[in-house]
């Protein structure tokens, strides 16, 4: 006789079936097992408050590409190319990793993004009022592998800078006057189940497999302040940030696995019952949120190299992001 555990606090998500003489033979307690199982699988999978796992996912993705499309610090004339990388976090320790669980520990986002930019008074004199204006373009799609996970990462943006306040000289100390920024952006992080899912307890090992998808998809309108200064062949900058999400900021999952439980008897596996997880829900993060950021930037001649990290108090999100870039 099979003999099976539904958890009302998983909602009956989780269920597990142990053969209680097979548990007898190997000296092990088929309850215990069962509690011990569906503790682990709710702690890998997050199924317990996974709607709040869910919010921190989509958290975590609005800020991802914060600060990949705009070059706050170079102050252009003509143009800038370039590239960068960087990852952003909500509801843990600010890291920046994914952690050595299955899935992160908290909300979690990677992007990469390529991105060019105009001055559009590049043709005019240096008095014209086009000479205040910048725009800029970014955008990737990329795949790759996290774990057991294949992750696809993808992300548009467009943006408008708009020089209020002018430098008032050009020195080796300079300081690079207040910019006002506003655009639209897009970004979504895709993560499926690629291979079997272990999932560990003590003595016994369930091998999930079957379908397990997790995305989150963000749209929003960036308004920034920030300000810069240049010493010598050092730039520092720093701004203010309030994003509205159109639509929010939405992360979703659908899950349903199954596979055997094992137990290693006498040095041989043993199948001693199954294990099925299934689960379909949402989360959505707030319409808007706030945050600073700041960065440094070596100017090597033509080439820029950054790093800029993100801070949204307001939601715990944590951010940062290299790149390189050429801006003349």
């Amino acid at each position: 006789m099979i003999i099976a555990l539904f958890s009302m606090a998983l909602a009956q998500q989780v269920r597990v079936q142990v053969d209680p003489q097979l548990a007898a033979q190997a000296g092990l307690d088929a309850e215990q097992i069962q509690q011990d199982i569906a503790d682990k699988v709710d702690g890998t999978l997050h199924i317990d408050g996974h709607e709040e796992f869910l919010e921190r996912m989509a958290n975590a993705n609005a800020l991802s590409t914060k600060g990949m499309g705009v070059d706050y610090a170079s102050n252009p004339q003509r143009f800038v190319v370039g590239a960068s990388f960087g990852s952003s976090e909500n509801g843990i320790a600010p890291s920046l990793t994914w952690g050595p669980e299955q899935l992160p520990e908290g909300g979690y986002s990677v992007q990469l993004s390529l991105m060019a930019a105009l001055n559009l008074g590049f043709l005019s004199g240096d008095e014209s009022v086009l000479r205040r204006f910048v725009l800029s373009v970014n955008g990737m799609a990329l795949k790759g592998k996290t774990g057991v996970f294949e992750a696809e990462m993808q992300n548009l943006g467009a943006h408008l800078q708009f020089k209020m306040i002018r430098p008032p000289h050009k020195g080796i100390v300079e300081w690079g006057g207040l910019d006002l920024t506003t655009g639209y952006e897009l970004s979504r992080y895709h993560l499926q189940l690629s291979q079997t899912m272990p999932v560990e307890a003590d003595a016994v090992r369930w091998d999930a497999s079957g379908s397990f998808t997790l995305e989150s998809n963000a749209s929003t309108v960036p308004i920034e302040l920030s300000t810069n200064m240049r010493l010598s062949v050092v730039g520092l900058y720093t701004g203010l940030g309030f994003d509205l999400r159109l639509g929010g900021s939405r992360a979703t999952t659908d899950l349903s696995l199954g596979g055997p439980l094992q137990i290693e008897y006498e040095g041989q596996k043993q199948r001693l019952g199954r294990v099925d997880a299934t689960l379909v829900t949402n989360g959505l993060a707030a319409d808007s949120s706030a945050r600073v950021f700041a960065g440094v930037q070596a100017n090597i001649f033509l080439v820029k190299v950054y790093g800029q990290l993100n801070w949204g108090p307001l939601d715990q999100s944590f951010g940062g992001h290299l790149g390189l870039r050429v801006a003349l």
